[in-house]
């Protein structure tokens, strides 16, 4: 291990956890607006097609794949701190780039599509690293309630990105919007930054023979776990309809809902602030109902909110708001809860040493099938209204348990307390 960073106690919020949890929050932020910005830009500014916004988030998933499954070995070979403060500075440089191609009017569908490839790779790669680094700044039991803090704190920076990119490009103009984002990338990499290492051992070095083995051990680890491969296989099906999904609801909610960039944004802060509520409702989940049925049940319910999706109408605007504010807050709460426990137990399971590769590999099964889904989503767009696309996906949602239910492993364990009172 090459950053350690030591607890003495039990106590979660030490300087470090506070830290990496503001760190987190300007960052997540930051993902947010960009995610949230580049299909309404290439709505409304350049005039793309539903496809073009599918194609958009499937060059995102792709970026996530190559940069994860080109470099996913870093997370576990550098200072971790260093690597993630590199991640969001890049990601400043990308998007005060696509600032200066708007004034000079050389933005592009290529450029937005570029950007979306980029920042999404350089996002998974912070990602993998980060949840490495939890587990070392946490305590062994007090990473439930850990990683509930983190879930809730992009809940928070749903509902800020929402609003605050849709008031943007309201009000404003896409540059506004990317000089932003840029900002919270800048403030991520100088909070991380901030971080206390134990600098005694320096850091590794390997030769591109140890490399490339590091490439594929990753992979071994998670195909060999009998419990974090069929919950990663149900992380990647679930993933695979939610980018569907997302490919084409804001197109959905423009198009047909009539609904203004705005309103869009305020029902994202609805939603937010619902799902920001659910990290009282996290815990309990995990303190009360084993693993099988809180994933069960948080797999398959949010396919209620994709049905709320369908239900929206031109002319009710206030209505519209609230009706998609309300699905959103419903599909972040199923998905706050899951992500609590799906990381606690990878962290709690999978041997420290090797956590960042792990993370690495699970995302780019996990967030490398979104390509898939929304090149699924651009086929089906060319051919379908984006209600029958929404109910096709939301249907695919429903099914993304199956994992969990046919996997005897997963069935077996105990509630996530006893696992975290299991020596380390």
């Amino acid at each position: 291990m090459t950053d350690q960073i030591t607890h003495s106690s039990t106590k979660l919020w030490t300087r470090d956890f506070s830290t990496l949890w503001w760190s987190e929050a300007v960052s997540f932020f930051g993902s947010q607006l960009t995610l949230f910005a580049i299909p309404i830009v290439a709505l409304q500014i350049l005039g793309s097609s539903a496809s073009d916004v599918a194609w958009i988030n499937a060059a995102a998933g792709l970026g996530t794949v190559v940069f994860l499954g080109l470099l996913g070995p870093w997370t576990d070979k550098v200072r971790r701190t260093r690597f993630m403060s590199l991640m969001s500075g890049l990601r400043a440089l990308v998007l005060g780039a696509m600032a200066v191609l708007f004034l000079t009017g050389n933005l592009s569908l290529l450029a937005l599509v570029i950007a979306a490839f980029v920042v999404s790779g350089l996002t998974g790669l912070y990602d993998s690293a980060f949840a490495a680094l939890l587990p070392n700044v946490a305590h062994r039991s007090k990473l439930t309630t850990a990683n509930t803090w983190v879930a809730g704190v992009r809940s928070a920076g749903d509902i800020g990105a929402g609003a605050t990119a849709g008031i943007l490009l309201q009000l404003l103009s896409p540059v506004a919007l990317f000089v932003s984002d840029a900002i919270t990338y800048l403030l991520s990499a100088l909070a991380i930054g901030r971080m206390r290492e134990d600098r005694q051992a320096p850091p590794e070095t390997f030769t591109f023979r140890d490399y490339f083995l590091s490439l594929g051990s990753g992979f071994a680890i998670l195909v060999r776990d009998r419990v974090m491969w069929p919950v990663t296989l149900s992380i990647a099906h679930f993933n695979l309809f939610t980018t569907a999904i997302q490919s084409v609801y804001v197109t959905h909610a423009l198009r047909t809902g009539s609904m203004t960039p705005a309103e869009i944004g305020i029902a994202g802060a609805v939603g937010g602030i619902i799902g920001l509520l659910s990290m009282l409702l996290a815990p309990w989940v995990w303190d009360r109902f084993r693993p099988v049925r809180a994933l069960v049940a948080t797999f398959m319910f949010p396919a209620l909110a994709g049905l709320g999706m369908l239900l929206l109408t031109p002319g009710q605007a206030v209505a519209n708001v609230l009706l998609l504010g309300l699905s959103l807050g419903f599909w972040a709460s199923c998905v706050m809860v899951n992500i609590t426990g799906t990381e606690t137990l990878k962290q709690l399971l999978i041997p420290q040493e090797a956590l960042g590769r792990f993370s690495s590999a699970s995302r780019v099964l996990t967030w490398g099938i979104d390509p898939v889904g929304a090149a699924l989503a651009g086929v089906l767009a060319l051919f379908l209204p984006t209600g029958a696309v929404l109910a096709v996906a939301t249907f695919g949602v429903v099914t993304s348990a199956c994992w969990i239910v046919a996997s005897i492993a997963v069935r077996a364990l105990p509630l996530l307390s006893e696992i975290e009172q299991r020596p380390e």
